[in-house]
């Protein structure tokens, strides 16, 4: 009888769990431990159709208590990324976007499924592009050079971009490859963007 009470609570449990990752805007709240478990947990039974208000509830304080510790732990390896990090910017930079291969200097390329787009250095443009490519200019680059463990360690664009998503600061391109990444920004919001990630290094 026990035994079987046992599995039944398990498997609310993982119900609970796998009904809550489905949701960022609740793992975010949990995170930050502003739920009322009670409520939660109503709206949690009426939705998954198992299990006890109590067993319910226990299972989300467990996930909320899991969530606490995990990202406490990862957010100090993104950050820690983040201040070993090198940041710097460069100004009159374009992005162009071709349906062909073009034989121009580069600063980043990326081939996407019918396009190609380039990050380039407009100063170092020589000829005139053909009239079928998108060409905007007159951005910059805001670029990260970070230590190799970026590459093993999940939620540095993450941050990254709510950092800036925070401050309303829109993001033109964006290029993540090996140890740099790369964010082509308007250039009204190139200091702003600049002093912010100067801050965490």
């Amino acid at each position: 009888m026990n035994n079987n009470g046992s599995d039944r609570t398990k498997s609310v449990a993982q119900m609970v769990r796998e009904t809550i990752q489905k949701r960022p805007s609740l793992l975010d709240a949990l995170k930050m431990k502003i739920v009322n478990f009670s409520a939660l947990a109503r709206m949690l039974q009426a939705e998954i159709s198992e299990g006890s208000l109590e067993a319910i509830k226990v299972a989300i304080i467990r996930v909320s208590d899991e969530l606490v510790t995990e990202s406490g732990l990862q957010e100090e390896k993104v950050l820690s990324i983040l201040r070993e990090s090198v940041v710097r910017l460069q100004d009159k930079i374009a992005v162009i976007i071709s349906p062909e291969m073009l034989d121009i200097p580069y600063l980043v390329t990326a081939y996407l499924t019918d396009s190609y787009v380039y990050v380039v250095d407009q100063t170092k443009l020589r000829n005139a592009l053909p009239d079928y490519t998108q060409v905007t200019s007159n951005l910059v680059a805001l670029i990260l050079i970070s230590p190799p463990r970026v590459e093993e360690t999940p939620g540095f664009v993450a941050l990254i971009t709510s950092l800036l998503s925070s401050r309303e600061i829109n993001i033109v391109e964006f290029i993540s490859c090996s140890t740099n990444t790369v964010i082509i920004l308007d250039s009204a919001d190139a200091l702003n963007a600049f002093s912010l990630l100067q801050n965490f290094t």
